[in-house]
């Protein structure tokens, strides 16, 4: 904003000198033309300008009007066309024909309009052409000098007339003509340089721009390539939590029921029989669920509801092993999300893996109810625990997936083993 006023600044004194200049010009015309009639110095007047134009009245008139029109055409750009581009293109082209019509009138003593219109062509056109413009309008100022033009055709001079007043008399108005050209002529090259230094801060501005743009395509290509890396890692540690879970828990339920199937081989071959049956059919889902872990890398491709994936995967596990399990659910859990039904199934499967595998246990309660928070989960057996708790992979990734919902994790080891979850449920809306 400061850039702008400084500009408008700028054409609003050009213009106050220029419409100041060329009034005073006729004025003094007129003026010392009246007063050769009035006195009966006629002919003093001749002798000093040589040639009159054929009408000072006319003349003081007619630059009146015309300096009426530029400062007309100005306030029509500045009020009601500064973002219409026709009505701006038009007024310009009314600048230079007025131009053109002063010169003449005047016989070329004032071409200050020229730096005038010049100037308001450069802060009105947005394109490079803005200094190549600048060259032309200085040259075309230039050429239209009355000391130039007045060696090729009789011109009048204003400052033949002001020989035709007193010397103190002369001495103001030589100042005052030489003082408002002077500074009309240093105000455009004044304007000339802020529009040159402002062209320059603009590109400096584009090139900073352009070279904050590069970085940060360079900060994202970076920031990008991160978050590949760390969707691969999450991808490998849900692909590795899918195998501990399925393959642990297949493995479990394997390993205990052929140390069954061993001990009563020779006793009953027959109920040895019947559990290598229930164990092939364990593997065989352990395989199944491997192959779908790999193959899609979903958290699970079964699309039955959650209480009935607990119960096939716990009346697997006593088939397999023998093991007592106790399995008591009072919330209602088909209206879980996916993420949810997924944490809560995992948890029960890998503590009863742990009971089994680690634990050694013969029983093991599973409990699952509303609370506060959301939902309770307790899992506890009646194995031999531990006496000092360190966490393994399994427990790990178990806090894991809890933790992404909001939830807790807590590890027991007195009398057995056990595991509490509370972790909020949305079902879809909020909490249970």
């Amino acid at each position: 904003m400061r850039h702008n006023v400084n500009l408008l600044g700028l054409r609003y004194v050009m213009l106050g000198l220029n419409v100041i200049a060329c009034i005073f010009m006729s004025a003094v015309i007129f003026a010392a033309s009246s007063l050769a009639c009035m006195t009966g110095r006629s002919a003093e007047l001749l002798y000093s300008v040589k040639i009159v134009p054929q009408n000072p009245k006319a003349l003081f008139a007619y630059t009146i009007l015309l300096c009426a029109a530029m400062f007309l055409t100005f306030a029509m750009r500045q009020l009601s066309a500064r973002h219409v581009r026709i009505v701006t293109a038009v007024t310009l082209y009314v600048d230079a024909l007025l131009n053109v019509i002063i010169v003449l009138v005047t016989d070329f003593n004032t071409n200050g309009f020229i730096l005038w219109t010049l100037a308001n062509i450069i802060y009105h056109i947005k394109s490079n052409r803005k200094f190549l413009i600048m060259s032309l309008g200085s040259f075309l100022y230039m050429l239209c000098n009355y000391d130039l033009i007045s060696v090729y055709m009789p011109l009048f001079s204003v400052r033949n007339y002001f020989l035709f007043y007193e010397r103190n008399m002369q001495q103001k108005l030589f100042f005052m003509y030489y003082i408002m050209r002077d500074l009309n002529f240093l105000c455009f090259v004044i304007f000339c340089i802020e529009v040159i230094r402002r062209q320059k801060s603009t590109i400096d501005e584009i090139r900073n721009l352009y070279a904050k743009l590069r970085n940060a395509n360079s900060e994202l290509r970076e920031y990008a390539d991160i978050k590949e890396r760390m969707g691969e890692t999450r991808e490998r540690n849900r692909l590795a939590m899918e195998i501990h879970d399925t393959v642990g828990h297949s493995l479990t339920g394997i390993s205990v029921g052929v140390d069954t199937c061993l001990a009563i081989m020779d006793v009953n071959p027959a109920a040895a029989k019947s559990q290598l049956k229930v164990i092939s059919g364990v593997a065989k889902e352990g395989i199944a669920d491997i192959r779908r872990s790999v193959r899609a890398l979903q958290e699970s491709d079964d699309t039955s509801p959650l209480g009935t994936q607990i119960n096939d995967m716990l009346e697997k596990t006593r088939l397999a092993t023998g093991i007592v399990i106790r399995y008591r659910c009072s919330m209602e859990l088909s209206g879980m999300d996916g993420d949810e039904s997924n944490t809560v199934f995992r948890v029960v499967q890998e503590s009863v893996t742990n009971a089994i595998r680690h634990g050694h246990a013969s029983e093991i309660d599973i409990q699952i109810s509303e609370c506060e928070e959301g939902l309770l989960m307790i899992i506890s057996d009646n194995g031999i625990g531990c006496e000092k708790f360190e966490s393994g992979f399994g427990t790990t990734h178990m806090r894991e997936r809890v933790a992404m919902l909001g939830g807790t994790v807590n590890f027991y080891s007195q009398d057995g083993f056990t595991v509490r979850v509370v972790m909020p449920v949305r079902n879809g809306k909020g909490k249970v």
